[in-house]
């Protein structure tokens, strides 16, 4: 029987830098709870973020913000933050990569040093955010590092760097415009295990959703993984099944399936 559902949002219930998903899933998501199933929004967004595109129904659900590092229920809230050295090292030499803007994430702020890409983060993503001179003075409580490129962050980052950084760091991709860098455990995987194990629920009663690298991590925790069909081919091959894109509200589609009892 599913107990819990965990899904990402941008690629899965909808287009990258949006915030509206079909109003069908607010009553779906309504009717799991009224049935006792937890529901987990699980993105690599800030907490304000989530709660616009879950507005209707905010009280309703859970979050897994910031890529794993910060997890919110109304009796169940951790942040995994990344050490003020460590996060000063990785910014300056993330900043030798041409083209590339650094943006920082505490809990439910992040700090800009880009204009551009401020108020696109604000308008379109729903955050709460501040343009700053310099992002290395705001370091104390980071639970994120995000390098930004409009083309593709992760063709603009060496491997070398990646390779180095991921001995001891979370490195993911998010999106085809974002690298994230969480703390070592800081991924959506391990934050939906804290809720099983604080609900004593095992993977056999999960049901995870997602399309992208961030993702896999948070798939290999439920039985019942299902990737969108736009999704990244190692999601799709890390998931167990695979449901239509997030255009035809696949995720939407399989959660009515659970609702008639055809998932189980």
């Amino acid at each position: 029987m599913i107990k819990l559902i965990a899904t990402d949002i941008d690629g899965t219930l909808l287009a990258d830098g949006t915030l509206e998903i079909n109003p069908e899933y607010y009553d779906v998501i309504k009717e799991l709870r009224s049935r006792g199933v937890r529901v987990i929004a699980a993105s690599g967004r800030q907490r304000s973020s989530i709660e616009k595109v879950f507005a209707p129904i905010v009280d309703e659900i859970s979050f897994i913000s910031e890529n794993g590092t910060a997890v919110y229920s109304k009796d169940y809230q951790f942040v995994n933050k990344i050490p003020e050295d460590v996060a000063r090292a990785y910014i300056r030499e993330a900043r030798t990569f041409p083209g590339c803007e650094i943006t920082i994430n505490q809990d439910n702020m992040a700090y800009f040093e880009n204009v551009g890409l401020y108020r696109y983060m604000i308008d379109d993503y729903g955050y709460r955010g501040e343009l700053v001179d310099n992002i290395e003075d705001y370091l104390e409580d980071v639970c994120k590092i995000s390098i930004f490129h409009h083309n593709c962050a992760e063709d603009m980052v060496s491997q070398e760097f990646v390779d180095k950084w991921s001995k001891t760091m979370n490195i993911a991709v998010s999106g085809k415009c974002w690298l994230d860098c969480t703390n070592q455990g800081g991924n959506k995987g391990s934050a939906l295990q804290h809720f099983q194990e604080a609900y004593k629920i095992s993977p056999d009663e999960t049901l995870a959703f997602g399309d992208n690298i961030n993702d896999i991590e948070m798939l290999k925790r439920a039985s019942h993984s299902f990737a969108v069909e736009n999704a990244r081919e190692e999601v799709k091959e890390a998931a167990n099944f695979i449901a239509p894109s997030y255009k035809e509200d696949g995720v939407l589609q399989v959660l009515k399936a659970v609702l008639r009892g055809e998932l189980a």
